[in-house]
Parts: C-alpha cells; structure tokens; sequence
C-alpha cells in the first residue's frame, strides 16, 4: 500500500513538473511550485527527488526515449539508403531537437543552470547516440564503423546547436536548407571513407 502511494506521489509530481516546465519554463519553476501544483508539501518533493535537476531528466527521459524509437520505426521504413538518412536527419533535428512542445527547451535550460552539485548521468545521452548509430548502419550498412561513429557524433553536435538556439528563441532557418546541408555533410564523410554514394548504394537494404 505504502508502495502504491509512493508511486502515486511521484507520478503526480512529475506531471506537475512536466505541466509548470510547458508553461513557465524550466528557469521560472521552483521545487515549491511543482509542490503545489502536485497537491503536496516542498519538503516532501525531497523524498523523491534531490533537485529541480533530477526532476527536469526524470521528465525528459522517457519522452526522448519514445521519440527516439518513434524515429527508429520511421526510419526503418524507409525503402532506400537516401530516405532513410533524410527521414534520420530531420526526425532528429527538427522533429526532437527543435520540438514545439517545450520539451527540449526544458533539458538545454536545464543544462544551462545546473550547479556543481547537480548529478548528470550520461546513460540517456549514450543510449541516444547508440539508437542513432545503429539507424546510420541500417541505412548505410557497408559504411566504416568509424565513420558511421563520425556521423553519431556530428548529428549528435547539430542537435546540440538546434537545442540551444530553441533556447535563445531564434527564427528556424529554412527546414529543406538545414536538412540538406546535414545530408551534404554525411555524403562527404562516407564518400571519404569509400562508402559510396547513400543515394546509389542500396547494399544490405530490406
């Protein structure tokens, strides 16, 4: 009983975060907000969660999960190598990076104010890079690992810069021009490392 009110608690408190994150951002938000809107006392936030930090990833990770696989799905319907990597490209640039709903907006403020004694685990961040790796080698199965580790990373950097200009709230560049360059950019590293042309290999393809 005690175990199914505990839940209850932490469900209530992360929907209220997550709801006060949307609205007010994540700067704007206080641990004794979320309290309030969850119906509850600030010092009982402390029980489940060490920081207004902790609280921002435990929002955000099953979100970015869910929409990394959403990709995942898309992606691998894809019939040609050229399809696969522009549907890669833009799911993760424009469909995650530079999401409407506030969601990655939440994690870039998040980042931005944390303090030395705020704890970040890369284990959502390396699963991430390994969902993409992985989406690279599909569409690009006779390409060398290191450059499709070349890839992970670039694509990895672009959703970096994406997030933060969301965060600075700068007019989007033209989505066709930014997806393109990316594209541009993955030909010149596979085209570097022998891996032929994505838009005419179709090798290992399904």
């Amino acid at each position: 009983m005690a175990r199914q009110k505990s839940e209850k608690v932490r469900k209530a408190l992360l929907k209220a975060a997550q709801k006060l994150f949307v609205e007010k951002g994540y700067i704007a938000t206080t641990i004794g907000s979320i309290a309030r809107e969850a119906g509850t006392s600030q010092s009982n936030v402390y029980v489940y969660f060490t920081s207004k930090f902790e609280i921002a990833f435990a929002v955000f990770d099953p979100w970015l999960r869910s929409k990394v696989l959403d990709l995942e799905a898309r992606v691998e319907a894809q019939e040609t190598p050229e399809a696969r990597l522009r549907t890669l490209i833009d799911g993760l640039i424009h469909g995650i990076a530079a999401d409407g709903s506030g969601q990655t907006l939440t994690l870039v403020q998040a980042l931005a104010t944390a303090k030395a004694g705020d704890e970040y685990s890369p284990d959502l961040l390396l699963w991430t890079m390994s969902r993409i790796h992985q989406m690279i080698a599909a569409a690009l199965p006779a390409s060398d690992p290191n450059d499709r580790e070349a890839l992970t990373h670039s694509l990895m950097l672009a959703f970096d810069g994406i997030a933060l200009r969301q965060n600075l709230r700068r007019s989007e560049i033209q989505d066709r021009l930014s997806v393109d360059a990316l594209y541009m950019m993955v030909q010149a590293i596979i085209q570097r490392g022998g891996g032929g042309d994505p838009d005419r290999s179709t090798s290992g393809m399904h």
